[in-house]
């Protein structure tokens, strides 16, 4: 008996971290670096990591969809972190357990939640039965072999991408690129301006991408109701309805948060409120990190995977100061600039001090992208092929800002 307890003692509880999209994997990685030693088990209802970036260059085959969708079993069996895939259905926040869709049920020393985003359809009418979506590679796949089947029997198809943030800008400009003159496209932004929320530099250079492959944009407008082939528009002049062919809905997300009972926690804007440390309110063990967490007194914060990285690298030095018994810091967000691709092989960059367009800046971005794995070099090995290829692009393109 005296050795069962013993032995219970010596097996410590994981640290639990359910979600490994950018927040969850930055964070894990950081963490096993920092302490080998501590149990970590990663939980997520997918099997691949998506690496959202590059999704538009495995839809026009600039890139192969395995380099942008590495298995998660390889990387955190590479790092020496337990992988389990399964769906959460429950917290119990106060006896520090978890329940699964199948039953099973885990304690935690410590709860990191970083269950990302889901497409939100703002209660428009029709949205989830008759739009595309382009948030992982199902979606993708399922767009793509739409594409492929109207490009045989038609030309001029009607294709509305709802939202005109990064996603729809950038899958307008891929589609055009890749398929020409076989659809009409069109943008509807409910807002007065494109990438309302983005830099400016990389705004204007995206106006002018669209302007250059005739792509529509519908400003101030909404969409009321999307059915088979007809979309429903509200705008100054009232409400319109258009013959289409495809819509894309890129117009948005809501916290992934639906394993959490409604009272249980302090939410702001639907999404979880944590303090400048990350930490939940009342719960001394637990955190929320990524697009389903906002921070006290930074409510501003964009929900980019920039900032999802950021928190999983600054949670895993707060934890491992938690573990010494030491005081955490706070968040602080160090603003690294944006990257945007707008069409086959161009993109545009704006930030820490320079602005860049072009080829250059296409070549660039795929290089500070695959630069932003470091941990996973060993999943990705082939991945990084193309990396060295372009060194002696990337070369030109650091020379010229270091002589800026």
């Amino acid at each position: 008996m005296h050795n069962n307890i013993s032995l219970m003692k010596s097996i410590q509880k994981p640290i639990v971290i359910v979600g490994a999209g950018f927040a969850g994997m930055t964070f894990a990685l950081n963490l096993k670096n920092l302490n080998p030693s501590l149990p970590i088990l990663v939980v997520d209802s997918k099997s691949n990591f998506i690496f959202k970036p590059l999704m538009y260059e495995v839809l026009s085959k600039e890139i192969r969809s395995w380099e942008a969708a590495p298995k998660f079993a390889d990387i955190f069996s590479d790092a020496g972190i337990t992988f389990l895939k399964n769906c959460l259905t429950k917290i119990s926040f106060k006896e520090n357990t978890l329940e699964f869709s199948d039953e099973l049920k885990l304690s935690y020393r410590y709860l990191v939640i970083c269950t990302g985003s889901l497409p939100n359809s703002f209660l428009a009418k029709g949205v989830d039965e008759n739009c595309y979506f382009f948030n992982d590679f199902h979606d993708l796949n399922k767009l793509k072999s739409f594409l492929k089947k109207s490009q045989k029997n038609s030309i001029h198809k009607k294709l509305f991408i709802v939202g005109g943030g990064p996603s729809g800008i950038e899958l307008a400009c891929k589609i055009k690129d890749i398929f020409a003159d076989q659809f009409e496209i069109n943008i509807i932004e409910k807002s007065n301006e494109i990438l309302n929320r983005n830099k400016i530099f990389n705004r204007e250079q995206a106006e002018k991408a669209l302007e250059k492959r005739k792509i529509k944009v519908l400003l101030n407008s909404t969409v009321k109701e999307v059915s088979e082939n007809k979309i429903s528009i509200s705008s100054e002049v009232g409400i319109t309805s258009l013959d289409k062919d495809l819509v894309i809905w890129t117009a948005g997300v809501r916290p992934n948060l639906g394993y959490l009972k409604t009272d249980e926690i302090t939410k702001k804007f639907g999404r979880i409120l944590v303090n400048n440390n990350l930490r939940i309110e009342n719960y001394k063990n637990c955190f929320a990190i990524g697009d389903i967490s906002i921070i006290e007194g930074m409510e501003d914060l964009p929900i980019t995977a920039q900032v999802a990285m950021q928190q999983g690298k600054h949670l895993a030095k707060n934890l491992e100061l938690l573990i010494l018994g030491n005081d955490t810091l706070p968040f602080e967000f160090q603003d690294n600039g944006e990257m945007i691709s707008l069409g086959i092989g161009e993109a545009s960059i704006s930030g820490l001090g320079f602005t860049l367009s072009g080829k250059l800046a296409f070549e660039a971005r795929r290089i500070i992208y695959a630069s932003k794995l470091p941990d996973i070099r060993e999943s990705l090995k082939s991945a990084y092929s193309w990396m060295f290829q372009k060194k002696s692009i990337f070369k030109k393109f650091l020379k010229k800002n270091n002589s800026n």
